[in-house]
């Protein structure tokens, strides 16, 4: 048995979409933490048993699929199960979040963004819940990163928003980033602050803060008061820039910090196949589609008067991807760029 208090005052959101045995992972290093929120897995019609396993590891029974052996945690063995839990449809959030693991059926593939919001939709209607963090499915977090995270909004109850450090999950000596990214308007383009630094070198925590145009939607966590304010999340863009709008709808309203002591590590893209400047690995043609889809979604609401520039960096990315011969990469960002679908 995991020996640890309950925070009722905060959710934990992750969506899945046929990850069980990353959301079970994510889920072992959040109940075995020394400080338990609710937990919120939005299941978006994953059509694998996903809910099945997820719920029958609640139950007891199996161990905990772990990817890399250096994160292998005894404290895992040790949870209390069957942990409680309910499985609720899209039209039963109304009630609230009342069990510590819920499960939402949300009925479609909604993307990141309409899977997020069927969870802040739940949590939301319990009054208790006042932190609303947006983890993703493919992270763990460390014992008391729920703690950690709870002291930054409690110590500077300024911020609104905050981001965490992320670390390499494969590669735990360095961050994938801090906290969250610049975002560079002219090109649409984003880039992690302190992206492959050692974990062990020095940050200026001020200098994060100031540096982030947004928080990565990897691990986002934000108020109540700034989503009652602010609204859900954009679900027109299905995956990416729902974080970069939602931090450009709260602009001079309220305010990012950062929780420099409370550590995520996350297999970086696992779930939509995105690109990875650490690792390398090219963009699949999903994640191309939908990046270039919401770049141009996002460019048409907040930066109307640059279309032409974003219209003419796809046509170069095509051209990229033709002479790299990629086809099913180029079809997608010319299928994106005139807003047809993938398929």
């Amino acid at each position: 048995m995991v020996s640890s208090t309950r925070d009722p005052g905060m959710a934990v959101i992750l969506v899945n979409y046929r990850g069980a045995h990353d959301t079970i992972e994510c889920l072992a290093s959040l109940f075995s933490g020394d400080t338990i929120p609710y937990v919120i897995v939005a299941d978006n019609a994953s059509g694998d048993g996903s809910v099945d396993r997820i719920t029958a590891w609640a139950d007891g029974e199996g161990s905990v699929p772990v990817a890399n052996p250096a994160h292998a945690n005894e404290a895992y063995d040790r949870i209390e199960r069957p942990i409680a839990y309910e499985v609720l449809g899209p039209d039963e959030l109304q009630e609230g979040v009342r069990k510590p693991l819920t499960v939402i059926e949300t009925g479609g593939n909604l993307g990141f963004a309409g899977g997020n919001n069927r969870g802040l939709e739940l949590a939301l209607n319990n009054p208790e819940i006042d932190i609303l963090w947006l983890l993703n499915n493919d992270t763990i977090v460390e014992a008391d990163t729920v703690r950690k995270l709870r002291e930054a909004f409690v110590s500077a109850p300024q911020h609104a928003m905050l981001g965490t450090p992320i670390r390499l999950y494969h590669d735990r000596d360095r961050h994938q980033l801090l906290n969250g990214m610049r975002f560079d308007k002219w090109t649409g383009a984003a880039a992690g602050i302190g992206g492959g630094s050692p974990i062990d070198g020095p940050f200026d925590r001020d200098a994060v803060i100031a540096q982030s145009d947004f928080v990565c939607g990897a691990s986002l966590a934000v108020t109540r008061d700034f989503v009652e304010d602010v609204g859900l999340l954009e679900e027109r863009f299905f995956l990416y820039y729902e974080e970069i709008d939602w931090a450009m709808r709260a602009r001079g309203r309220h305010q990012t910090g950062f929780a420099d002591q409370a550590v995520v590590y996350h297999k970086e893209g696992a779930s939509a196949g995105s690109a990875s400047r650490l690792s390398r690995r090219a963009r699949s043609p999903l994640s191309e589609y939908h990046h270039i889809r919401s770049k141009m979604i996002f460019c048409r609401k907040h930066f109307p008067a640059l279309l032409p520039l974003y219209f003419a960096q796809n046509l170069a990315i095509l051209a990229r991807r033709v002479a790299r011969r990629q086809p099913a990469q180029a079809r997608a960002v010319l299928r994106a760029t005139f807003g047809l679908p993938l398929d």
